[in-house]
């Protein structure tokens, strides 16, 4: 058996006896109390502690129980009362990492009640585990009223995410936890606007730069020669080296990077004599692949093509098998189109290795213009990390014009259908009944329109009318490996 849970408090005060409001009060102040010994939740106020205990449930798991996996982000913050819990991920070379173990007073959550839907961890118990959970959509409701709690736990995110990040770094994965602390701590955060210079070509070279968040280009005489994401580094052939920087790095999107000192680089080599090995050994197989790709115009042309379409920007690219396809087949479209009203996908010739890749949106993990563009917040990240449209969209259309990849459009709002009889029957109302005209709540003719991978269905339509096998949702890994 896996996992037990039980109330921490969900009694209501309105049905207990003058006995028992007592008791119930002391059992609040109790739970409030062993909250409040948490490290994770010090310097919380009292009364923000006392809702999280309302809303709370105490959940039990045996050794070995997987809690969550980091294909699936938690939907509780998770609040550790007794016992140890594992973190682990693959790094970006497929080899699971250790990134710590968690003990009593810390918590699990931060990541997913940050936004951040895309850089998860595996969480198993490793000793028999009590742990509070608090859903995140009423820790959520406390934030604007709690900047304590909000700074404590925002603290422990941007922790985690640095160490995550250093995980999944294969030139770091090895290190052990406690190394990868004392690196940590020697890293300064870096922030880029989407299309600004990271790294200019001739200039000399102070630090190891590692992509936390977004994605760069690097450029090489104007010419694209390598694209990286979260997890890749750049900067270490100038510090190797001594020489100047021979490429400029871009950032494709808003970037968030940890730079490592050449100083605090230096001495972490002399210290571990393999990490400075494998990093040769990185140089050397860059030069390589640089020297290739300017010489291959094919390589070159599925670069362009990638950086052009933006087919790295998301988790999953639509992609069909044209020998599984008959010739001049648009079912998937026509199924998509009786589901939502229009086509939200469309096959445009758009070829790599065999596979034809849909026009349809990327649901960008990262920077996401649509998102930048909309006045009224209305375009979000579902749970599964696909962009949805809320009912918050008035159809002013900024959108439109915003995505670089044609993949928003507006779409005519269809009025209510009525019957002539209903009609009448509602004019004749009206007639006999006197009304003070107010002016008309605003109903948006028109609403934008795009991919969301089916938010709300069980499938996808395009998919699941494929009557060959044609078409599936791939991972951006497998389409387009760097």
């Amino acid at each position: 058996m896996g996992s037990k849970s039980a109330p921490f408090e969900r009694q209501s005060v309105d049905t207990l006896s003058g006995e028992a409001v007592m008791r119930y009060r002391e059992q609040r102040q109790q739970q409030t109390q062993a909250l409040a010994h948490l490290d994770c939740l010090r310097g919380v106020a009292p009364d923000t502690l006392a809702r999280m205990a309302a809303c709370a449930t105490l959940r039990a798991f045996m050794p070995g129980t997987v809690i969550t996996n980091e294909q699936h982000p938690l939907a509780s913050l998770m609040l550790i009362v007794q016992g140890a819990v594992s973190l682990t991920l693959h790094d970006r070379a497929g080899r699971e990492v250790l990134i710590g173990i968690l003990e009593r007073g810390d918590c699990l959550g931060v990541a997913s009640l940050f936004g951040d839907r895309f850089r998860g961890a595996t969480v198993r118990a490793e000793t028999v585990c009590y742990l509070v959970q608090i859903p995140l959509a009423d820790v959520r409701t406390m934030l604007p009223t709690a900047p304590e709690l909000e700074r404590a736990l925002r603290q422990i995110y941007q922790q985690r995410l640095v160490e995550s990040t250093l995980g999944r770094v294969p030139l770091f994965s090895r290190l052990s936890p406690v190394e990868r602390i004392h690196i940590a701590r020697a890293l300064r955060p870096m922030q880029y606007s989407r299309g600004s210079i990271v790294l200019h070509q001739g200039a000399i070279g102070d630090a190891l730069y590692i992509v936390m968040s977004g994605q760069v280009v690097v450029e090489q005489n104007g010419q694209a020669i390598a694209y990286l994401e979260e997890g890749d580094f750049f900067g270490e052939m100038s510090l190797l080296t001594r020489q100047p920087h021979n490429a400029d790095v871009r950032a494709l999107t808003p970037v968030e990077a940890l730079a490592l000192p050449a100083q605090d680089l230096d001495d972490l080599l002399a210290s571990q004599p393999e990490l400075a090995k494998q990093l040769r050994d990185v140089v050397e197989q860059r030069k390589a692949s640089s020297r290739a790709i300017q010489s291959d115009v094919e390589r070159q042309a599925q670069l362009m093509a990638m950086l052009e379409h933006g087919w790295r920007r998301g988790t999953h690219v639509l992609v069909r098998d044209l020998s599984l396809c008959k010739p001049g087949c648009t079912i998937c479209e026509h199924a998509c189109a009786s589901r939502h009203g229009s086509s939200r996908i469309h096959f445009s010739g758009l070829m790599l290795n065999g596979m034809e890749v849909a026009n349809a949106c990327r649901q960008c993990r990262v920077g996401a213009e649509c998102v930048e563009a909309c006045p009224e917040d209305a375009i979000v990240w579902n749970d599964s990390g696909a962009l949805m449209i809320t009912d918050a969209c008035t159809g002013c259309g900024e959108c439109v014009p915003a995505c670089p990849y044609d993949a928003v459009h507006l779409k005519p709002v269809a009025a209510a259908h009525q019957s002539s009889l209903w009609g009448l029957w509602q004019r004749w109302q009206r007639w006999r009944t006197p009304v003070i005209h107010l002016e008309a709540a605003h109903q948006p003719h028109q609403r934008a329109h795009k991919c969301d991978l089916c938010h709300g269905y069980h499938d996808l339509a395009c998919v699941s009318a494929c009557p060959t096998g044609a078409l599936r949702l791939a991972p951006v890994e497998e389409v387009f490996p760097l």
